[in-house]
């Protein structure tokens, strides 16, 4: 699921497929309806049909030219406009928000509506003969070519209403909070049911590590088929990256323990479970959204732009992203196969790790905002309803600390630095008080 899953990620940011699939169904209907007796049609009896076209073919030719022109004008306006965003997303907002914009479905299909558009224009103007008859002309599909038109002008209107919502920082945050949302809930359960993730008891010998043999990012690890190689092969798999982890050609990526080392077609089997690209992707990875939206805040807080509120947004969403992560158990590190037994053990993403990624980099970059770190603190003992387990606690709380810490060494006026530590203690008051000592991990 997860390699299918990185390949509909992959479909999504290609801004060419849904226009090539609307400008294939265009070139369908132009061909069906020229075929068609119906095209050829002036009038049916009894039905008033003001709305078809009724000129002779020189007069459809003209018609058609002219809508044909401002068709490519305003495709070219679009793909402008279109060029425009994507440079300005790239240079405010980070690059890597690029892939976001493009898998954008409205703007896909604004573009496909206009070239298939533009497509079915030609092809309906290339069967038109000055020399045919009026019951000749295919009114038609001229009709439908001149309604497309129409279409296209208020595709355009909702083009400009999109693009003008869409450079809106709020929204941006919004949009890639959302996506991580449905991140976290596609790759983290909704319960604990299920086998214990606790080690084996006793852990055969290392007899020998396997390196991926490619460099680049980590976009998925097929776990299932690492269990069906560690069950042919009798041995137990230590996988030492995970992810959006960078490896190289070479390392002791996965340990191998068990009575005998593996052989070459074994090792090309578990090699071929991950899947490696000179790109990060949401796939598998945790962390990718959670980056997407700190590169946001650190923009924000570069001093070209100065803009503290959109780091607060984005804080604000790092938040919610937090919580649900909370609430849901991470995935498992000990992966057994039918009998119950321990065949690889996975790295994992922990809490850790998560809210040091969420909240490290922009602490670090808005040290001197106390906006920033007021608003961090706050957030912090927001979460504190949604802790459930010592680890999700003594995460935050080293947060706090480390937040305590920026701020007294951070170039602030004294009352600031006392706001800021009058919500941070708070903040460790409630979370402190949220899980009872002597209470078991999970609540």
């Amino acid at each position: 699921m997860s390699r299918i899953r990185n390949i509909v990620v992959l479909l999504r940011g290609q801004l060419w497929i849904i226009p090539l699939v609307i400008s294939a169904m265009f070139l369908s209907l132009a061909f069906w309806i020229l075929t068609s007796e119906a095209a050829f049609v002036t009038r049916w009896e009894d039905a008033d049909l003001w709305w078809l076209y009724g000129g002779d073919a020189s007069s459809a030719r003209g018609l058609l030219s002219s809508l044909l022109s401002g068709l490519m004008t305003m495709t070219s306006l679009v793909v402008s406009v279109t060029f425009v965003i994507l440079t300005l997303a790239a240079n405010q907002l980070g690059p890597r928000l690029v892939p976001t914009f493009m898998a954008d479905r409205q703007i896909q299909t604004v573009l496909g509506l206009f070239l298939g558009t533009i497509l079915y224009v030609l092809v309906v103007l290339r069967s038109l003969d000055e020399t045919l008859g009026t019951n000749a002309v295919p009114h038609l599909a001229v009709t439908i070519g001149s309604a497309l038109t129409v279409v296209c002008l208020f595709a355009l209107l909702f083009y400009v209403h999109k693009i003008a919502r869409s450079i809106i920082a709020d929204n941006i945050v919004a949009r890639v909070a959302d996506e991580l949302q449905s991140s976290i809930r596609s790759m983290l359960p909704d319960d604990d049911r299920g086998q214990e993730d606790t080690p084996p008891d006793r852990m055969p010998a290392r007899v020998g590590t396997l390196s991926i043999g490619r460099s680049g990012y980590i976009q998925v690890i097929d776990y299932a088929h690492l269990v069906s190689v560690a069950c042919r092969e009798e041995v137990l798999l230590e996988v030492k990256v995970r992810a959006g982890h960078f490896v190289l050609q070479s390392g002791e990526h996965v340990v191998v323990h068990g009575e005998r080392a593996l052989g070459k077609e074994a090792a090309g089997a578990l090699r071929s479970a991950f899947v490696v690209d000179r790109e990060r992707s949401p796939a598998q990875d945790l962390e990718y959204g959670l980056r997407q939206l700190v590169e946001i805040g650190l923009r924000a807080l570069s001093p070209g732009i100065n803009d503290p509120y959109t780091a607060v947004a984005v804080i604000d969403r790092l938040g919610v992203a937090i919580e649900e992560i909370f609430q849901r158990p991470l995935q498992r590190t000990m992966l057994r196969d039918t009998e119950g037994r321990v065949r690889v053990i996975a790295q994992r993403s922990d809490v850790q790790g998560l809210v040091d990624a969420a909240f490290d980099a922009i602490r670090q970059a808005g040290r001197d905002v106390p906006a920033v770190l007021i608003r961090m603190a706050d957030i912090l003992g927001q979460l504190a309803p949604a802790v459930r387990t010592r680890e999700a606690q003594a995460a935050v709380l080293r947060h706090l600390a480390k937040l305590a810490e920026t701020a007294d060494a951070a170039a602030l006026v004294p009352i600031d630095r006392s706001a800021i530590r009058s919500r941070i203690k708070a903040a460790r008051d409630i979370l402190v008080a949220g899980i009872p000592e002597g209470e078991s991990s999970v609540l």
